[in-house]
């Protein structure tokens, strides 16, 4: 039986093959672009995400026990002055991938959430039990999508992801454009951004944590938060930065780089029902990201 990665060549889906195939699973990549770099076991097929007589092909040729639903318009940054074209990608792409594990019997179905369903809440630590209230369109195609998967019928759930960082992100991320102005500018001279608090989790941390919830032979809960669990300060960001470069001056003026400011996801329900909690610390992920950002550098 195979897993189906829908967004299989992205920041996440790209590691999430990797690693699901060192596992010896039969992985199968559907994506609206190619590979970086393909990787053995792994068999890639290109499209629309919103179409379905590509997925229902994939499907009618493979047995696929589980589908792990990660396109989508990936930042809450893009397309702000084209809503449409975020709630069709976000939202018809999923109700496509649902449509199509409900006609074939797929055993369990995934979808990659965000934390980004909470909006900015006043909350030292967010549980899951926490009301909704997106505040962006990113945000709100989420909240959506979140409430087809739990009413669709299927053995599903749904990961609520803090703000993915590490190598191989290229998005707009506030710890690669720090260390990217340090890097190639030899200078940091914002205007805003100190006050800006948020919940960040390794790249590699966020695909162990999918790994194990898409294996688990159960599912206690329809909903899980998904991240470093702690409310990082981007003043720690920047500290930790310093360390590398030492010789590089860095003014950051006050108030916030544009994202919610949220609080801490809790990591209570995926320890308590999987075992599972973030081993990467910020101050580690920094160092390992930098030195990724050196390498492509060169």
């Amino acid at each position: 039986m195979a897993t189906l990665i829908i967004g299989g060549n992205g920041l996440v889906g790209t590691r999430l093959v990797s690693h699901l195939c060192g596992m010896g699973e039969e992985v199968i990549s559907f994506s609206g672009h190619k590979p970086s770099c393909e990787v053995r076991g792994c068999t890639y097929v290109q499209g629309d995400v919103t179409e379905y007589g590509t997925i229902n092909q994939i499907l009618h040729t493979h047995k696929v026990e589980r589908i792990l639903h990660n396109a989508a318009v990936s930042h809450p940054k893009l397309f702000l002055d084209n809503p449409y074209k975020i709630y069709r990608t976000n939202v018809v792409g999923t109700l496509t991938a649902l449509e199509a594990a409900r006609n074939y019997g797929v055993s369990r179905f995934v979808y990659m959430s965000s934390g980004a369903v909470y909006g900015s809440v006043s909350l030292e630590t967010v549980p899951e039990e926490t009301p909704l209230h997106s505040e962006s369109p990113y945000g709100a195609t989420k909240v959506a999508c979140e409430e087809l998967v739990r009413n669709y019928g299927l053995d599903s759930v749904s990961l609520r992801i803090g703000f993915v960082y590490g190598p191989g992100r290229k998005f707009e991320c506030p710890i690669h454009m720090l260390l990217d102005d340090c890097m190639n500018r030899k200078e940091v001279c914002w205007e805003h951004g100190m006050d800006q608090v948020m919940d960040y989790i390794f790249v590699d941390d966020c695909v162990e944590a999918i790994a194990t919830v898409s294996m688990a032979k159960e599912l206690p809960h329809r909903e899980y938060n998904v991240g470093g669990g702690e409310n990082v300060p981007y003043s720690r960001v920047v500290e930790q930065v310093k360390t590398l470069y030492p010789q590089v001056p860095i003014q950051i003026g006050g108030g916030t780089l544009g994202y919610d400011n949220l609080g801490a996801m809790s990591m209570e329900r995926m320890f308590r029902d999987f075992g599972w909690k973030p081993g990467v610390t910020v101050e580690e992920g920094i160092v390992r990201y930098n030195e990724w950002l050196k390498l492509e550098r060169n």
